[in-house]
C-alpha cells in the first residue's frame, strides 16, 4: 500500500517537481545522456497509466472513436513536448543560457499545457492507474462537491487570467529567477508552478461552456499583451536581470545581454503570436456559433 501511495504522489506532481532534487552524484551518472532519471521515471509512469487507460476506454466508446483518437493524439504530442523540455539537453543548457531557459518555459506553457488540456486526460490516467491513483484523487477532493466546485471556480477565465498573470510576472522577478538557478528546490517549484498555472489558464479557455467564450477571448488577448510586455522589457533592458547568467553565456558565443535579449524575443514574439492566434480562433468560433444560432432562431420563427 505504501509503495502504491508513493507512486501515486509522484505521478500527481508536475514532472519537473522532483527533477532537480536528485542527488548530484546520481544525476552525474546520466550526464552523458543529458537525462534526469527522476523526470524520465515520472513521464514513464504517466505514459503507462495513460496507455492502459486509453485501451480500456477506447473499447467502450465506439460511437466516439474519432473524437477520442484525436484526444489521444493531442495527449501524446503534449507528453512528447514535456519529455523534450524536461529530459533532453534543453534542461541542462537552460541553466547556462537564459534564452534556452525561455524556450523550455514556452514549451511547457505554450505547447505542452494546451495540448494536454485539449486531450482531457484525467479520466484516462485515473482509469489506467486504477488502484493507486484513485485513492489520492479522492484524498485531494475529499469526495466533496464543495471542493470540486472550488477547483472549477479556479478555472474560470477571470481566475485563470489572474493566476497566470501573477505566476508569470512573479517568477520573472530577478530575485526569484536567480534563486531558481542556484537552488534545486526553487527550480523544481518554478517548473511545477509554470506547468500548473498554464494548465489552469488553458483549461479556462478550452474547457468551459460557450457562455464564457467572450471572456476567454478577452483573457487570451490581454494575456498576449502582458506576456509580450514582459518579453519586450527583457529585450530592451540595458542591464542584465539575472546575475547567474553573467558567467555562463560566453562559452556559447553570446554575451549576457545578447542572451537576455534573445530570451526576451522568444517570450515576446512566439508567445504573443500564439495567444493572439488562439484569441482570433476562439472569437471566430464564437461568431460562427452566434450566426448559426440566429439562423436557427429565424428558421423556427418562419416555420411558425
Amino acid at each position: 500500500m505504501c509503495i502504491r501511495l508513493l507512486f501515486l504522489l509522484m505521478s500527481l506532481l508536475p514532472f519537473s517537481t522532483l527533477a532537480h532534487v536528485v542527488n548530484v552524484s546520481l544525476s552525474s551518472q546520466y550526464s552523458f545522456l543529458s537525462i534526469d532519471p527522476v523526470s524520465a521515471l515520472l513521464l514513464l509512469i504517466i505514459a503507462v497509466c495513460y496507455f492502459r487507460g486509453s485501451r480500456k476506454i477506447g473499447k467502450r466508446i465506439a460511437s466516439k472513436q474519432q473524437e477520442y483518437r484525436r484526444q489521444v493524439r493531442w495527449f501524446w504530442f503534449g507528453w512528447l513536448t514535456l519529455a523534450i523540455a524536461l529530459i533532453s539537453p534543453i534542461d541542462s543548457i537552460g541553466e547556462q543560457l537564459f534564452s534556452v531557459h525561455m524556450v523550455q518555459h514556452e514549451m511547457l506553457m505554450m505547447i505542452a499545457a494546451p495540448l494536454l488540456v485539449l486531450s482531457r486526460p484525467e479520466q484516462t490516467i485515473l482509469r489506467g492507474g486504477q488502484g493507486f491513483l484513485t485513492p489520492i484523487f479522492h484524498g485531494l477532493t475529499g469526495r466533496s462537491p464543495r471542493m470540486l466546485r472550488f477547483y472549477r471556480q479556479l478555472a474560470t477565465p477571470l481566475w485563470g487570467w489572474l493566476i497566470h498573470f501573477f505566476g508569470l510576472w512573479l517568477w520573472h522577478l530577478p530575485f526569484l529567477l536567480n534563486a531558481s538557478l542556484t537552488s534545486s528546490w526553487v527550480h523544481s517549484l518554478q517548473h511545477a508552478t509554470f506547468l500548473l498555472i498554464a494548465w489552469v489558464f488553458w483549461y479556462s479557455v478550452f474547457r468551459l461552456d460557450k457562455s464564457n467564450s467572450m471572456s476567454a477571448v478577452i483573457s487570451l488577448f490581454t494575456t498576449g499583451i502582458h506576456a509580450s510586455l514582459l518579453g519586450a522589457l527583457l529585450t530592451f533592458s540595458p542591464s542584465i536581470w539575472y546575475s547567474p547568467y553573467a558567467h555562463t553565456t560566453q562559452q556559447w558565443g553570446l554575451s549576457p545581454i545578447e542572451d537576455q535579449q534573445l530570451g526576451g524575443l522568444i517570450m515576446w514574439m512566439p508567445a504573443g503570436i500564439v495567444f493572439i492566434a488562439a484569441a482570433l480562433v476562439t472569437l471566430a468560433r464564437l461568431l460562427r456559433s452566434n450566426t448559426q444560432g440566429n439562423q436557427a432562431s429565424h428558421s423556427n420563427q418562419s416555420n411558425q
